[in-house]
This record gives C-alpha cells, sequence and structure tokens, in this order.
C-alpha cells in the first residue's frame, strides 16, 4: 500500500462569534505544520475552504483581529468524507490586548460558554477512541472524573453518588426522554443506546452546578448537538458491529441555498453475536432505530427539522434456559418486554442584528412500553403475574433570546413549556380473585394533560480577560400538584495566570418525581384504589462546586474539582422504613412504593482528580480519580450509604496511533477501572423460603459492599484510505482479563441456597465501517 499515491480532502467551515453567532469575516485559517505554509481567509459569510489536504490526522490555526485564537490539532481525514467545521471565536474583553490561547487548553471547554464548573466538551471521536465505550456518549462519560457506572449491563450513569433518574437528555436544546433501547418509562439508561454518535457534533457534560437554563435535573446534563450534513457532496456509510447493522447518507438538498440532509439507520445484531458470546441473557434482543436531521439557511437565519426514534423488544424465559442465573430477570420467571421511543422537533433560528438571536423551538415526545412477567411452578408451567404497560406523550415550546450587549455583558433569557399526556397501567394477578388487580390504573390525554414551566434568565459579564462570572436564576413550576421551585445559580472564573484558572459554582436544582411513582395507588381492603403519592413534591439539592485547572503543557492539563451537595425534600415511607428514592433508578423499574412523602434527606461530597494529555504526536492519555462520600437517611432517621456509594473509581486510559504509510495507520487503545464494589443489602434468608422468591432485609439497606470492581478493555482498529473509498477494522474486548465483578446477590428456591451474579464476562467484538 505505500505505493498507492496518498489521497486528498478538503477543510472548509464557517467562524462565527461565540456570543452572537453572527459570521466573521477576514479571518486566517492556517494548516498546521504546512511547508510552505498554506491558508486561506473567511469570506463575508464566515466561510473558508482548504483544498488538497493530505489524509491523515491533520490541523489548523484560526486568528482574527480582537479575538482569542484557537487551533485544532487532531482532526482526521479520510479519503471520502470532508471535514466541516463551525469555529466560534471568543472576542477579547480590551480590544489590542493580545490574549494567546493554547490550542489543546481549549479542547476541554464547553461550547455552552455560560458553563464554568463541572462541566466539559467531548468529540464524537472520543466516544471511538476511547476503549470499551461502544460508540455510545454514556459508556464514554464513565471515563470522567465524578461518574461511574451502575452496573456493565447498562449504560446508567451514577454522577456524585447521584441516582441516574436526576440526568437530564438533551438533542438539539431539546429535552428527550430516556435515548435507549429496552427503556422503562422514568429511568435514563439501558443495554444500547438510539443514539448514534456518527450524526453528533462535538457536545457538553455537566456533573452539577450546571447554568439557569438546564432545569428538572439534579444530577447532570448531556447537552448533544447534531452535525448539518454535507451541503456541497453527498457521503455515504456503511458499518456493522455490537450497534447493529448501519447504514447512513447525507448531502446537498439544493447546493445554490446550501440546504442539506443527514440520516441514519441501525438493525440489531446481537441475534448473530449471540451465537457465539455470552450476553448475559438467554433472550435474544431486538432493536431497530432511525436518526436525522435536516437543516434549511433562510434569510437571516436557519431553520432544523430532526428526529429519533427507536422499538426494541426481549423475551428472557426462564422455562427455555438451563441452570445459570440471567443477568435481567430472575429463577422462576419469563419475562417479556418492549419499548418504543420517539421524539423530534423544529427549530427556528433568527438573526435580530449582529448582536442578538432569537430561537424558538417545537417539539414531541411519544414513548410506549411494558412488561409481562410470568411464574413457573415447579413443573415449568406459567402462570400470570405482572402486566405492566406506560404511554407517555408530549407537546413542548421553548425559546430564548441571546444578546451581546458588549465584550463584558450577555444575556440569555428563555423559557419552556412542556404538555404532558399518558396511560398508565400495571396490574399484578390475585389468586383469590383469579384475576388481575391494578395498582396503577390513571390516564390523562394531551388535551386534558399536565404541564411543567421552565422560565430562566442567565448572564455572562467580563470584568476583564482574566475574570468572569455568571448569575442566573430557574424557575419550575408543576401544576400536576402546583409543586414549585425558585432556583438561584452562580459561577465565577478567575484566571490566575496564562495556564492556571480558579472556578467557583453554587446551584439549587430540582426534579419531579416519575408518573408511575405520582399514580402508584394502595389497595383498601373494600378494594378501593386510592393513590398516595400524588401530592409529592419536587426532590432539591443545593451544590457547591470548586475547582482548579492548570495547564502542565501545550497538551496536558490538571483539574481538580471539590464538591458538596445537600438533598432534602426526597420522597420517603410514611411507616417507619430504610427506603428512599435516592436509591431508585438504576435497574429496569422505578422501584416505588405507595405512600411516600417529602421528608428524606441525603447528601454527597468528594474529590475529584483528572490529568488528561489530549492527542498530539501520536499518543492520548486520560488518568481520572474520583474519591466521595453518597449519604441517605430515610424515615427511620438512620444515616445510611446509598445504593451507589462505592466510594472511589480510577480510570486509566491511553491510546497511540501508528503510521504504516501515506494511507493507513493502526491504533490501540487500552482502558481500566479499579472502582469500590457495589453496595447491597442482604438477602432475608427465612423470608426468601418462605415466598420461594428473593427478599431482602431491608432493616439493614445497603450495609454490605461487594468486592472492588475492576474491568480491563482493549482495542485494535486499523484503518485505510483510498481514492473513493475509506475503510476500518475494529477489534476490542471488554474485560480482557475475566475478572469477575459481582452485580447482585439473589435467593435460589430450587436450590435454596443465596447465589453470586457477576456481571458481564469477557465480550469480545468486532466492528466494520465503510465510507464511499
Amino acid at each position: 500500500m505505500s505505493a498507492y499515491t496518498q489521497p486528498l480532502q478538503t477543510i472548509r467551515g464557517r467562524v462565527i462569534d461565540m456570543d452572537s453567532k453572527i459570521p466573521l469575516p477576514g479571518v486566517n485559517i492556517i494548516l498546521l505544520k504546512s511547508d510552505p505554509m498554506v491558508g486561506t481567509v473567511s469570506d463575508i459569510d464566515g466561510v473558508f475552504r482548504l483544498d488538497k489536504v493530505a489524509v491523515g490526522r491533520q490541523g489548523i490555526s484560526v486568528s482574527c483581529i480582537g479575538y482569542k485564537p484557537v487551533m485544532f490539532t487532531d482532526l482526521i481525514l479520510n479519503s471520502v468524507k470532508e471535514v466541516v467545521l463551525e469555529v466560534e471565536l471568543e472576542q477579547n474583553v480590551y480590544q489590542g490586548v493580545e490574549v494567546v490561547v493554547t490550542a489543546e487548553g481549549k479542547k476541554a471547554e464547553t461550547i455552552n460558554q455560560m458553563a464554568v464548573v463541572s462541566a466539559r466538551a467531548f468529540t464524537v471521536e472520543e466516544t471511538e477512541k476511547y476503549a470499551g465505550s461502544r460508540g455510545d456518549v454514556a459508556r464514554m462519560a464513565m471515563n470522567f472524573a465524578g461518574v461511574s457506572s451502575a452496573n456493565d449491563q447498562r449504560n446508567d450513569i451514577v454522577i456524585r453518588g447521584n441516582s441516574p433518574k436526576g440526568l437530564l437528555w438533551r438533542l438539539e436544546d431539546v429535552d428527550i426522554p430516556n435515548p435507549n433501547h429496552f427503556a422503562e418509562g422514568g429511568t435514563t439508561g439501558g443495554p444500547v443506546s438510539m443514539l448514534n454518535n456518527n450524526l453528533l457534533s462535538n457536545s457538553d457534560f455537566f456533573t452539577g452546578a450546571f447554568p439557569a437554563e438546564y432545569g428538572n435535573a439534579m444530577s447532570g446534563v448531556f447537552d448533544l448537538n447534531m452535525r448539518n450534513g454535507n451541503n456541497e457532496k453527498h457521503e455515504f456509510l456503511f458499518q456493522v458491529g455490537f450497534n447493529g447493522f448501519e447504514a447512513g447518507a447525507e448531502g446537498p438538498f439544493n447546493k445554490k441555498h446550501k440546504s442539506s440532509y443527514l440520516v441514519n439507520a441501525r438493525y440489531s445484531t446481537l441475534d448473530l453475536v449471540n451465537e457465539f458470546i455470552d450476553l448475559g441473557t438467554t433472550g435474544v434482543p431486538q432493536y431497530k432505530d432511525v436518526t436525522f436531521k435536516l437543516n434549511f439557511p433562510v434569510k437571516h437565519g436557519k431553520i432544523s427539522v430532526f428526529g429519533i426514534a427507536g422499538d426494541s423488544e426481549i423475551s428472557i424465559l426462564d422455562s427455555r434456559s438451563d441452570d445459570e442465573q440471567d443477568l435481567y430477570s430472575g429463577e422462576g420467571m419469563d419475562l417479556y418486554s418492549r419499548s418504543k421511543m420517539a421524539a423530534g422537533g423544529v427549530t427556528y433560528v433568527h438573526f435580530l442584528n449582529d448582536k442578538t438571536y432569537f430561537k424558538l423551538m417545537l417539539s414531541s415526545v411519544y414513548q410506549e412500553g411494558g412488561s409481562v412477567i410470568d411464574t413457573l411452578n415447579e413443573l415449568g408451567t406459567a402462570h400470570d403475574y405482572l402486566d405492566h404497560n406506560f404511554t407517555d406523550y408530549r407537546a413542548s415550546i421553548g425559546a430564548f433570546v441571546h444578546k451581546k450587549y458588549n465584550t463584558h455583558l450577555s444575556v440569555r433569557t428563555g423559557f419552556s413549556i412542556d404538555r404532558m399526556g399518558f396511560d398508565l397501567l400495571t396490574q399484578f394477578y390475585n389468586k383469590d380473585d383469579q384475576a388481575f388487580r391494578a395498582v396503577i390504573d390513571y390516564g390523562k390525554d394531551l388535551q386534558h394533560g399536565v404541564n411543567l414551566y421552565r422560565p430562566y434568565i442567565q448572564a455572562t459579564y467580563h470584568f476583564n480577560d482574566q475574570l468572569s462570572v455568571v448569575p442566573g436564576l430557574h424557575f419550575l413550576h408543576y401544576d400536576l400538584n402546583n409543586a414549585s421551585s425558585l432556583e438561584p445559580r452562580i459561577a465565577a472564573n478567575w484566571q490566575l495566570s496564562a495556564n492556571k484558572s480558579l472556578s467557583l459554582g453554587y446551584g439549587r436544582h430540582s426534579v419531579t418525581q416519575n408518573l408511575s411513582t405520582y399514580f402508584l395507588g394502595t389497595r383498601l381492603d373494600d378494594g378501593t384504589l386510592v393513590e398516595t403519592n400524588n401530592q409529592l413534591g419536587l426532590t432539591k439539592s443545593d451544590q457547591f462546586v470548586l475547582g482548579y485547572n492548570h495547564t502542565l503543557t501545550e497538551n496536558t492539563r490538571l483539574k481538580m474539582e471539590a464538591y458538596y451537595q445537600n438533598i432534602f425534600d426526597v420522597p420517603v415511607e410514611q411507616q417507619i422504613s430504610s427506603f428512599s428514592m435516592l436509591n431508585t433508578g438504576a435497574t429496569w423499574g422505578v422501584e416505588a412504593v405507595d405512600s411516600l412523602w417529602n421528608g428524606g434527606t441525603g447528601k454527597n461530597y468528594g474529590l475529584e482528580f483528572t490529568l488528561e494529555r489530549f492527542f498530539s504526536k501520536s499518543i492520548y492519555y486520560l488518568a481520572t480519580v474520583s474519591l466521595f462520600e453518597s449519604k441517605y437517611t430515610g424515615s427511620d432517621n438512620i444515616e445510611r450509604n446509598t445504593a451507589f456509594n462505592g466510594n472511589y473509581v480510577l480510570n486509566v486510559l491511553v491510546g497511540k496511533e501508528f503510521k504504516l504509510n501515506k494511507v493507513s495507520s493502526i491504533n490501540i487503545d487500552l482502558k481500566a477501572t479499579f472502582a469500590g464494589g457495589k453496595r447491597y443489602t442482604p438477602v432475608d434468608i427465612a423470608a426468601s423460603e418462605a415466598a420461594h422468591q428473593t427478599k431482602y432485609d431491608n432493616t439493614s439497606a445497603f450495609s454490605e459492599q461487594f468486592d472492588p470492581f475492576f474491568k480491563a478493555d482493549f482495542k485494535i482498529a486499523y484503518r485505510i484510505d483510498m481514492k473513493r473509498i475509506s475503510q476500518e477494522w475494529v477489534f476490542y474486548v471488554e474485560n480482557f482479563t475475566g475478572h469477575n465483578n459481582v452485580l447482585m446477590q439473589t435467593y435460589s428456591p430450587s436450590k435454596n441456597e443465596v447465589s453470586n451474579v457477576n456481571q458481564l464476562g469477557v465480550f469480545p467484538m468486532m466492528q466494520y465501517r465503510l465510507h464511499f
């Protein structure tokens, strides 16, 4: 292959002001390490183009008088797909003063410039290059400081000891429900993501004290952006791997008007994989999804239409399995599960002048799913046990106005209104009645649904190029039961020197309860179903963060953060017990009980360290350490560990690229995670024997801890760029040491013993990708 002529490609894009989003003409764009120097200047629309650039890893510098210069040093050019960038430049507070911004130091800065603490940006490449990420943004985020995995069968993420259900997913400035296959209403994770990383652009991830524009979230935020399709040429993709058979296309609708389309569809391959690899379940997951974005530039703005939809189902039948415990179902049960989700919207951006722009978002959501569980007798005959169904639908409108008054002050004011309808039915089979009895049976159509109102205002004020402050105010009102919360937010950043900065942040955050929690009923002696949770208020948290960032070299940074979170108004039982909603959200269901009130509390505090070398000279590494405590108090007034209090997480990742010749390369990536074992409640053996199913001793809730978690992952990729096609082969092995990490303890009625169920074993997988 070394005899092949190296293919050439194009780097093009647009340069805009970071605050006002207006195009910047006259910006200098230089191809790094070019000799003789290759460069261009952006035109009146901020558009630039560099043609005939050699494929492989390339970099550009972008600079303009009065703005802080930036560099992109890790652009991957293949022989078929153009690199199209939208570059945002930050204006100097004091004009005429030169401020040098190192390229790599800017990489971790958020796209949302009003985020100061507990936030970082991530690239699409990071979802692929990190071993064990599987192209999933949630699994990628598990490598960041303050984040841990609930278990490796699912991508629920635990942020600073908080329940995964406090996470907010946002796509194109629109809140979306759980974007995972096999998802239960009210949860935020699942075994397979619907989000297709091939369609995403650089995005933000928040782990606490986030800006005022984000509401109804307590643990963290994924603020995801989709890229626009290529508006000059048609490009195609075929891929097969863990996430399924995948096909994608993008290109222009109208080259003259710069409109474009981007679409991608996937279909599961795990039925084929199951023949060779133990997936931890007797069922074969079936799923499919589609994602798209259409972009239409108009006079003084643009219109975008986007959507994501998925369908999944699985049957896990103990009646057809051997003696091995299934990771997703209990012994003596047949489980049938299904889920569907569709979310889409239209956004309109209008530039009122060179200082102000307006954005309108109209969106809708549909989510439907459920489970059927049959119990098995000694002969293996199935009997009715549970029939669970849920349907959620939502129509939303949101808007904001962003105004840049001057180089010192920018203000954003906005709101969102969600109208929600739902239909909930959960029923258990009653032997006395020889029929099902409902524990949840409630619905509202969209016309008579409930509303969630969230107005906000936030600002950025730069005193100078060293000191800035970001105050904000968020208000949440839920008219289901008229619960409200006024939430002040404030953060500040002090640039101590050219390579050191100190940051502070505070925010009050609140979250509504899940619909199934509000409408869970209590069955009275006369058979009447009474809803005892529908007056539950919001769960709230005051969050404090202190951060320090030190750019050690032009490629390496050290980041440290300390935090404290005070959580209150947590739903707990009215009777004396150890139950708290803070421990729910990491399994298939919501796990609520009836007769709750907002009388519980909790607290999280810890230290986080990040040492990161951004990709440079063919190598990168990332090391994160999280030390934390997560406690809660139920209605029994006893302080306990939460279910997510692992106490520590250590991640070490390293990767290197080996250039074979002008057209091909090999990448090797390694990852190791060492973390505190899962907290668990011991099995009550006597109660389990009597009930013939697992019963736990809740008086000792989460008092025990499994052995420490260890998992090592390996990935090797080979890429070759030819004239009309670009190909990539990837082979990876998760948990290649075969370490046994315990997931849970269960009671086996057939064996009359308690046994451990382990998490994922050795998991090899391959992926092939073709661009043409």
